[in-house]
């Protein structure tokens, strides 16, 4: 499944993650109403934490992870870290079991992108709907891409991924866009991804112990 964060960026994760968190987090929000309900007569501050602690858990896993194509490259939103790809790095995409994206000898593997099937918005192919020579228009006018409804596995992302660093080279050559051979890859931890995790668990184990 994928959702639009900008005309200039698409966020594709698959349908059946976001599904198991969903029945997840309305279960943790009934039992957290629950709780507070009877907070007054029967505290559970201990049990109130892990319900927090793992629907963090499962946020991190099943919600935060997606893939991110725009016209600067590939990014890979994994648990607690974010790895972006400029397409000048792109060399190849492997989708036997997950997702992999390779930068000369080193694979980088996305979480969200299995090879189980799910429905995003957007479909696969030239960059993302986009046909060759129009990567620059996406670019600089916004345009936004078609939107349809085929299956997100790790081969349907691996080629749009793969017909976007095509569509970048054919712009390169062209003129259209300047090439950034001194592009490197970005590697950065996500704070609130991590605080979102941790903090649970510190009150899990302060409460334990207390």
């Amino acid at each position: 499944m994928s959702n639009k964060i900008s005309t200039r960026q698409q966020l594709i994760r698959q349908r059946s993650p976001l599904g198991l968190a969903a029945v997840c987090g309305v279960t943790g929000l009934v039992l957290l109403v629950s709780m507070a309900w009877q907070w007054a007569e029967h505290p559970e501050p201990l049990f109130a934490a892990w319900v927090v602690f793992i629907m963090a858990v499962v946020w991190s896993l099943f919600v935060r992870p997606a893939v991110l194509l725009d016209e600067d490259g590939v990014t890979i939103r994994n648990i607690v870290r974010d790895v972006h790809i400029p397409w000048a790095r792109v060399g190849d995409v492997e989708c036997r079991w997950s997702l992999k994206v390779f930068v000369e000898d080193r694979a980088y593997t996305a979480w969200a992108i299995s090879s189980q099937a799910g429905r995003p918005k957007v479909s696969p192919g030239r960059f993302l709907g986009m046909t060759p020579g129009r990567l620059d228009t996406f670019a600089s006018a916004g345009a936004r891409p078609p939107t349809s409804a085929p299956k997100v596995t790790a081969s349907s992302v691996a080629r749009a991924i793969e017909d976007a660093k095509e569509d970048y080279s054919d712009a390169v050559a062209r003129g259209a866009i300047a090439a950034a051979p001194d592009a490197q890859v970005r590697m950065t931890w996500a704070p609130v991804a991590l605080a979102i995790m941790f903090l649970p668990a510190i009150a899990v184990v302060v409460l334990t112990l207390a």
